[in-house]
C-alpha cells in the first residue's frame, strides 16, 4: 500500500471520539483568535501621541517597529517642544531660541529632560517636618456674581508614598459656566493658625482644558507653576477644580513629600 493510501485509510478509520476532540480543538482555536485583542492601529497611535509626556513617548517607541515609527515623528516632538516652550521661564524656550535646526526635536527634548533629572537628583532632600494631617486647605472660585468656597482637611486626602500631590474640590454649587470671564481661583493652606496662599489666578473659562498659573514663590528658586485642571458637567457647568504643582524644569509634578517640604519653608519660618 502506498503512503498516500495509508493516510487515507488511517483517516477513514479514526474513532468518532478522536474526530470530536479535533473538532473541539479547532473550535477553541477559532474562538481564541476571534477574542484576542487587536493592537491599536497606527492612526490611533498618532492621535494619542500629542497627549503623552516625553518619558511615556520614549517608552512607547520601544514597543514595536510600528510604534517606533509613529512616536518618533519629528512633527510630534516639535509640537511638544513648542507647547512647553510657551510656558514662562521654560528651558525649552532657551533651546528653541538657539540655532538647533540640525538636531532632531526628539533629541532636544531628551537632552532637556535628562538635564532636569540630573539637577533634581543633585539636590539633597531635607527632612519632612510637617504632616499632611496638620494642614487644612481652602479653595475659592468666584466671578463678579458667583462664589464657592470649599474647606478640606489634609487628613481627608489620601495619597500613596509615591503619589504626586493633587487636591480636587467640588465647586458646582457656584454654577460657574464655561465661557465666563474673570473667574478667580485661589488655593490657600492653613497650618496652626498660619495662612499661606499657594496660587491666586484670574482668567476666562474660554476653554475646558487646563492651564498653568504664573510662577509660584519658592525658597529654592525653582521654577514652579500651578497646574489647574477644571472639569465640567454635561451642561458646561464648572464641577470640579484640580490643582497640583509642577516644576517647569522638566515638568515633573511635586510628590507629596516634595509638596510638604515646599510648604514647610514658608510655614516653619
Amino acid at each position: 500500500m502506498s503512503p498516500s493510501a495509508s493516510v487515507v485509510v488511517s483517516r477513514a478509520y479514526s474513532s468518532p471520539t478522536t474526530m470530536k476532540q479535533n473538532h473541539l480543538k479547532r473550535k477553541r482555536n477559532d474562538e481564541h483568535e476571534q477574542t484576542k485583542p487587536r493592537p491599536p492601529s497606527w492612526e490611533a497611535l498618532c492621535v494619542l501621541g500629542p497627549y503623552m509626556d516625553p518619558e511615556t513617548l520614549a517608552v512607547a517607541s520601544c514597543v514595536s517597529t510600528t510604534w517606533l515609527e509613529c512616536f518618533s515623528s519629528d512633527d510630534l516632538w516639535k509640537a511638544l517642544l513648542t507647547s512647553r516652550s510657551s510656558q514662562r521661564s521654560s528651558p525649552y524656550e532657551i533651546v528653541l531660541n538657539n540655532n538647533t535646526d540640525n538636531i532632531s526635536c526628539k533629541h532636544l527634548v531628551s537632552a532637556v529632560e535628562t538635564d532636569a533629572k540630573r539637577r533634581r537628583k543633585d539636590q539633597v532632600a531635607e527632612p519632612v517636618k510637617i504632616s499632611l494631617t496638620d494642614l487644612s486647605f481652602i479653595v475659592h472660585a468666584s466671578t463678579k456674581t458667583k462664589k464657592a468656597s470649599v474647606y478640606k482637611k489634609g487628613q481627608d486626602l489620601e495619597f500613596g508614598p509615591n503619589d504626586k500631590f493633587k487636591i480636587q474640590v467640588d465647586v458646582s454649587n457656584a454654577a460657574i459656566t464655561a465661557g465666563e470671564d474673570d473667574v478667580r481661583m485661589t488655593w490657600q493652606v492653613m497650618y496652626k493658625g498660619k495662612f499661606f496662599t499657594l496660587a491666586d489666578t484670574t482668567r476666562s473659562l474660554d476653554t475646558k482644558h487646563g492651564w498653568f498659573t504664573d510662577e509660584l514663590e519658592d525658597k529654592c528658586n525653582r521654577k514652579l507653576v500651578g497646574d489647574v485642571k477644571p472639569s465640567f458637567n454635561g451642561e458646561d457647568v464648572l464641577e470640579k477644580i484640580g490643582f497640583s504643582i509642577v516644576d517647569s524644569d522638566g515638568w515633573g509634578s511635586l510628590l507629596l513629600d516634595g509638596f510638604l517640604r515646599y510648604l514647610q519653608r514658608f510655614l516653619l519660618e
